[in-house]
């Protein structure tokens, strides 16, 4: 080994250490002083001296029913999310979070465990367990999308849980809120034994967005796909992520990089949206995996939170469209939503035998914004490793 590589590996193992404690204390910081961003209703309970604790919860439960070509039909009734969230502040400028997730057999898992130093709109630290920097699907997470699925086919960023991995992030709002951006360092994929990850390298992501016409008024760096007519949106951003040695295995490894361009479009029709609100959602998604092709989730008895295998390269884009009618029927509004997603591997990928599909279309019922919502769906998958299906979905969400 060169001296170059020794030095590097040095240098991998103290950052993976630092990584390491920083998440631990963010984690035990968190226990004692938690915040949850993304729980837009929850019981806060004021301590005096910009002192609070809050807590709530979400849940989201759903019926569905599959049809697949030349197979029996498929039913069951799932509680797909149910989430804790709890947090607060010891002063303005120092806070954290923990949220937790119940999995099958009563088990919880750590959805998020920050230590929050935020000094300013413009600059802001978070230490832990958290989003990493990616798409607007993603940061959504599955109760600020404008569909009940979440977007598996285009969506590929890695993450130990949901999306999240354990690192920092420096985000901040500008330009009176109209510019937002995220940029981190994570512990990263594939670092398991024999995977392409033994250098423990790890992963750089960024996202910056522009909005032009209202600024968003979700926290944090966090998104959602509608607002349900309480703004016009015109917002505008780019993603990137890269690690090196990010897929395959220890033997044919390859440098894993991504990038994605998402956009949302709301706008309020008529005085104060009483014509109703049209919203218009799209992305574009490239994979790259230097020409490697990566190991499958759950490779060599690695757990699904290990954060190992299952990228894949390729193109992706997602188009979704809705319109919330002004007029309320009994306790809300019906939203009709359609949503269009494909995915299509390079030539070098192993499954490249086509295109991978998802069709939907069905409406919601908003009551009381994102905190409580029904949808019914139709849904049509068509991919070429496995027969085309049917559905039909149920689903509703309610977060306090």
């Amino acid at each position: 080994m060169s001296v170059y590589e020794k030095k590097k590996r040095r240098i991998y193992s103290c950052l993976d250490q630092a990584m390491a404690c920083m998440v631990t204390g963010a984690v035990v910081c968190g226990v004692t002083i938690a915040a949850a961003p993304k729980a837009y209703a929850n019981a806060v309970i004021s301590l005096g001296n910009d002192r609070s604790f809050s807590i709530g919860f979400g849940a989201r439960a759903s019926y569905q029913s599959h049809n697949i070509s030349n197979a029996r039909d498929s039913n069951s009734v799932s509680l797909d999310n149910f989430r804790l969230y709890m947090g607060a502040q010891l002063n303005k400028h120092i806070k954290a979070t923990v949220n937790v997730e119940r999995l099958a057999g009563n088990n919880w898992n750590l959805l998020d465990g920050i230590f929050q130093f935020e000094p300013s709109s413009a600059i802001n630290i978070w230490v832990g367990r958290m989003l990493t920097p990616s798409d607007r699907s993603n940061l959504d997470g599955p109760y600020y999308l404008n569909s009940y699925l979440y977007p598996g086919v285009v969506a590929q960023y890695p993450g130990v849980w949901s999306g999240r991995d354990d690192g920092i992030n420096i985000w901040g709002r500008l330009a009176h809120n109209h510019f937002r951006y995220v940029a981190g360092i994570f512990r990263g994929h594939n670092r398991y034994d024999n995977a392409s990850n033994g250098g423990n390298h790890p992963l750089f992501a960024a996202r910056a967005e522009y909005n032009f016409l209202d600024p968003e008024d979700s926290p944090a760096y966090y998104t959602a796909s509608t607002y349900y007519g309480q703004h016009d949106i015109l917002a505008i951003a780019l993603v990137g992520q890269y690690q090196v040695d990010g897929v395959g295995t220890a033997q044919n490894r390859g440098d894993y990089k991504a990038w994605n361009v998402d956009g949302l479009f709301e706008k309020r029709i008529g005085k104060d949206g009483k014509s109703g609100t049209y919203t218009l959602e799209g992305a574009y998604y490239q994979y790259h995996t230097d020409g490697v092709q990566d190991v499958a989730s759950g490779w060599h008895g690695a757990a699904n939170d290990a954060n190992v295998g299952g990228i894949q390269a390729g193109t992706a884009f997602m188009l979704d469209t809705a319109y919330l009618i002004p007029y309320t029927l009994g306790w809300g509004r019906f939203q009709p939503v359609i949503r269009y997603q494909q995915f299509k591997p390079y030539h070098y990928a192993a499954t490249n035998n086509g295109k991978t599909t998802q069709f939907e279309a069905g409406s919601n019922y908003v009551i009381d914004g994102h905190n409580s919502v029904i949808t019914l769906d139709y849904v049509h998958y068509n991919s070429p490793s496995t027969k085309a299906s049917d559905g039909f979905l149920a689903g509703v969400q309610f977060q306090y």
